[in-house]
């Protein structure tokens, strides 16, 4: 029995499809329809671990990186949802190799993160509704005049430190490997921005509390070297905190450090009141730590036939299913909900060149409003795949990007040269 999977060549198109097919005996051959240029239906095989194609129009399809490579990702997404016999079968008639990502069905065993813990492996069910991919409006094509949002959805790929030298380096979540879920375009809309912010804030201290730092650190350093056994006396160390309050407060008044400290304990202003003195706070604006940006889109999707009307609903359930958390078999464990990588796309198929790069995001939140226009309404057209369908639909999406912006991402990453950056 044979299997077959239907996907798109170029994702931003679903007039131009390929249907890749394992058939019973383990061979893999993609079909594809008429509307694909340059390819003509039932030229492509998996022979000994390559594609190979039986006219020049299809070696020339395949020189081009970019159709190889959506070719293989189709055939591992087939692979990775065909049953174990079939797998099997597939490798030992054509060579083929899996991506390494395709092949895990459980949580990996990292010896940091998982693997000291006890836990070793968590065994997460496989979602059986394979690659989506979804386009609003559907009349749009890549070759009309269109710039789009192409939202793609991957497994969530943790990490927390590398080994060797790199102990406590973490790498970026875009440079994770991660597996794609799925595809969606949308028309840019009215209304995009960004909001690059830092966490900056009031800092405040005063003569006495850097007297008291400086009693601190020479506290800790006769700490140390009594530790070491350097200056392993009580006498040195007492002599050497004495030595150090004394000169971060020479010339204070005696009994001004004694009415401030006394203030603190009884949380009054006892300088003020008596002398009519404030202690210089010596106030400066101190960085604190990068802000995580925030992405809004709202859409209203209006079908105008039934088969827009079904993708609609696709797409709404897809946003619904991926951003839910993924239950372990044994339901004692929860894994992350999928991640979202989005992209302001040019008509050509390209990077925008004058909007900004969003790093991997989580979808937070995702509203759904079915009666936009204040009343109930639906359409009734015969029992067509529309029919019932909501005449409008306000969809709010809410992304949130899962790491900082950092002042070499503009030069040390491809999309932080691209447009204005991140």
């Amino acid at each position: 029995m044979s299997t077959k999977f239907a996907k798109f060549q170029n994702v931003e198109n679903d007039s131009q499809r390929i249907t890749i097919e394992f058939d019973s005996d383990g061979n893999v051959t993609a079909n594809a329809n008429k509307k694909l240029s340059g390819l003509k239906a039932a030229e492509l095989k998996y022979v000994n671990g390559k594609w190979k194609a039986y006219n020049q129009d299809a070696r020339n399809f395949l020189k081009n990186q970019k159709n190889l490579k959506n070719l293989n990702d189709r055939t591992n997404e087939l692979y990775d949802i065909s049953d174990a016999n079939l797998q099997t079968k597939v490798r030992n008639t054509t060579g083929f190799t899996p991506a390494k990502n395709n092949q895990a069905t459980t949580l990996p065993t990292n010896p940091l993160t998982r693997g000291d813990l006890g836990l070793g492996s968590v065994d997460i069910p496989r979602d059986p509704e394979g690659f989506f991919i979804g386009r609003y409006p559907l009349n749009q094509k890549d070759t009309d005049n269109f710039d789009y949002l192409r939202i793609t959805c991957y497994d969530y790929e943790p990490g927390l430190f590398s080994g060797g030298n790199q102990f406590f380096k973490i790498d970026d979540i875009d440079k994770r490997v991660k597996k794609r879920r799925g595809v969606v375009s949308l028309p840019i809309q009215a209304g995009i921005s960004e909001q690059n912010s830092v966490g900056w804030g009031n800092n405040e201290i005063n003569p006495l509390q850097l007297a008291g730092a400086g009693i601190a650190g020479a506290a800790i350093g006769g700490i140390a070297d009594a530790i070491t056994g350097e200056k392993n006396s009580g006498a040195a160390f007492f002599s050497r905190v004495g030595g150090t309050a004394r000169a971060a407060l020479a010339g204070v008044d005696e009994n001004l450090i004694k009415s401030y400290f006394a203030g603190q304990a009884v949380g009054a202003n006892i300088i003020g009141r008596g002398t009519g003195l404030a202690i210089n706070n010596n106030v400066e604006v101190l960085f604190n730590g990068p802000n995580l940006r925030t992405f809004n889109y709202n859409y209203r999707f209006t079908p105008r036939e039934p088969k827009e009307a079904d993708k609609i609903k696709q797409i709404i359930r897809f946003f619904k299913k991926t951003m839910a958390p993924k239950r372990s078999t044994s339901r004692i464990f929860l894994k992350s909900p999928d991640v979202f990588k989005l992209k302001y796309t040019f008509k050509n198929g390209d990077s925008h060149p004058f909007l900004n790069n969003i790093k991997i995001c989580a979808l937070n939140s995702f509203t759904v409003d079915y009666t936009p226009d204040g009343s109930y309404s639906t359409y009734d057209d015969d029992g067509g795949r529309g029919d019932g369908s909501m005449t409008s639909y306000q969809v709010g999406i809410s992304f949130m990007e899962m790491t900082p912006i950092y002042n070499d991402d503009f030069w040390n990453d491809d999309e932080g040269k691209e447009g204005t950056g991140f």
